[in-house]
């Protein structure tokens, strides 16, 4: 009997695991209110960030949430989550804003700054950084 409970257990055990193993990026980041509360955070962040903040100036409150939106559905697709983004390809979107490799890397410690403040584990920020990393080439326009 003990033996039939320990492998139930066991059972239970790597079936649980397997089941976390699978979960998309999206459910991993914890779904569309927990990607939402991380951008809004993270864009606040960039606006009043002394070196980015030049890419938000002049925007009124619509324009914001407009943006705030646009990145969180992007996010929300790209990590497989059931968003719908409606955007501008990446390369379109940020082409005329002159995008150095300095500020990609200031975009990058600000999202990790943001990430360890939702306690995301290190394990799903590096998943995550390593899935938005390819944007780069299409965002950053000065070398």
């Amino acid at each position: 009997m003990k033996k039939l409970a320990l492998s139930v257990g066991l059972a239970v055990v790597l079936v649980s695991q397997s089941f976390s193993a699978d979960k998309t990026l999206y459910e991993k980041l914890g779904g569309k209110q927990a990607i939402d509360a991380v951008v809004v955070e993270l864009i606040n962040k960039m606006m009043k960030d002394q070196q980015l903040g030049k890419y938000c100036k002049g925007f009124d409150k619509e324009k914001v949430e407009r943006n705030r939106q646009l990145v969180a559905s992007f996010i929300c697709k790209a990590t497989g989550g059931p968003c719908d983004y409606k955007g501008r390809d990446m390369k379109t979107a940020h082409e005329k804003l002159k995008i150095s490799e300095k500020n990609w890397g200031r975009f990058v410690d600000l999202t990790k700054e943001t990430l360890d403040q939702f306690k995301v584990p290190a394990d799903v920020q590096k998943e995550f950084l390593a899935a938005v990393s390819p944007l780069k080439e299409s965002i950053v326009s000065v070398k």
